[in-house]
């Protein structure tokens, strides 16, 4: 059975930009496309689907059906793809994850309307991000115009969800013929003057750097041997850096949580501050996710 790519609408123009994105990789992947619209604080004799025996056309027209005709149309512009649309109803973080149970890909959009207006910044987006059973994926409504470099960005910091990470970045390298540019980035600690050591030893710790990224990437190469490869230590916030990134690369993917060059990156924290910030798409890879995070 293949696994859909997941896309959560409210009617708002940043889920149609989620929408564009999930039919996209749908088309490339060759996956089936989900269409998930969730009514919330509606009852249920307010939703054809769960009115009585008689045909859905015999119903008034809802607004979460008039939403899901929207979305459905828009992903038709990319091809002919398959769609299922799903009409949940109930409190947005519960429903949305069993949704996206046995999908490949969660997509929603940066910020959007009623229901969805804190996705990104409230506990929606921790709970998707941190729980959902595959890979999310936020993408922003307005991005840097700059043209975008033909390349994914992969934030590494030696942790198992960094390696993850680095799975789902390859898989999508290939899929799209894109290179693949890890990243490890480091930053000075910000001792009081009386703590801070008399010698800062910048070459070792970018020494240390180039090893995380040589040995996270290790193994990869074999499975994807097509994707060009480049490493790269940045000295610098690791948000900050990632977020940089995000304003060139056509997806920049963090793991869930993470230590060492990203410490305590999970939403929150790190990668929170990437999804609050990037100026592009990015795929969080919770440990143990969905695609090839297994390695």
């Amino acid at each position: 059975m293949r696994e859909p790519i997941v896309v959560g609408v409210d009617g708002s123009r940043q889920a149609l930009c989620a929408v564009d994105w999930a039919a996209a990789e749908a088309g490339r992947r060759g996956l089936p496309l989900r269409i998930v619209h969730i009514a919330t604080g509606w009852e249920r004799g307010d939703i054809p689907a769960y009115r009585g025996r008689g045909p859905a056309t015999s119903q008034p027209e809802t607004p979460g059906l008039r939403i899901l005709d929207i979305a459905e149309e828009r992903a038709r512009m990319f091809g002919p793809i398959e769609i299922e649309r799903r009409l949940g109803i109930g409190p947005i973080p519960g429903t949305l994850l069993q949704e996206s149970a046995g999908g490949s890909l969660l997509v929603l959009g940066q910020r959007g309307t009623g229901a969805f207006s804190r996705l990104l910044l409230g506990s929606v987006s921790r709970q998707a991000a941190e729980h959902a059973p595959c890979p999310v994926l936020i993408v922003p409504t307005d991005t840097d115009p700059r043209p975008r470099l033909p390349e994914i960005v992969v934030g590494i910091d030696g942790s198992q969800a960094s390696v993850d990470a680095v799975g789902f970045a390859l898989e999508e390298a290939a899929e799209r013929g894109l290179s693949l540019r890890g990243i490890h980035a480091w930053d000075r600690p910000d001792y009081p003057a009386e703590m801070r050591p008399a010698c800062y030893n910048t070459l070792t710790i970018e020494e240390e750097g180039a090893r995380v990224l040589s040995e996270s990437l290790a193994g990869w190469a074999a499975k994807y041997p097509d994707v060009p490869v480049i490493q790269q230590v940045i000295e610098g916030g690791p948000a900050a850096v990632l977020t940089e990134a995000s304003r060139t690369a056509e997806l920049l993917v963090v793991g869930a949580r993470g230590r060492g060059g990203f410490p305590g990156l999970r939403l929150g924290s790190v990668s929170h501050a990437v999804l609050h910030h990037a100026e592009g798409p990015v795929a969080v890879v919770r440990r143990s996710g969905g695609g090839t995070s297994d390695g």
